[in-house]
C-alpha cells in the first residue's frame, strides 16, 4: 500500500499541457525561415545604418582640414 502512495504522489507536481499546434516538419522549416530571414533584416539595417554613419564621417573630414 505505501508503494502505491508513493507511486500517485510522485506524479502529483507533473503538469500536463494542451498541444494546440501542428508538429509536422514543414511548420517548422517555415518557423525557422521566419526567424532566420528578421534576424538578416535585422542585421542589415545595422549595416546600412554603420555605412551610412562612416560615410557621413568621411564627406565632413574633408571640411574640418580646409
Amino acid at each position: 500500500m505505501l508503494g502505491h502512495a508513493q507511486r500517485v504522489r510522485k506524479g502529483k507536481g507533473v503538469m500536463e499541457y494542451a498541444v494546440c499546434y501542428d508538429h509536422s516538419g514543414t511548420a517548422l522549416a517555415w518557423s525557422i525561415f521566419l526567424d532566420i530571414t528578421a534576424f538578416f533584416l535585422i542585421m542589415a539595417a545595422f549595416a546600412a545604418a554603420r555605412l551610412i554613419a562612416i560615410s557621413r564621417a568621411d564627406s565632413v573630414e574633408p571640411l574640418q582640414i580646409a
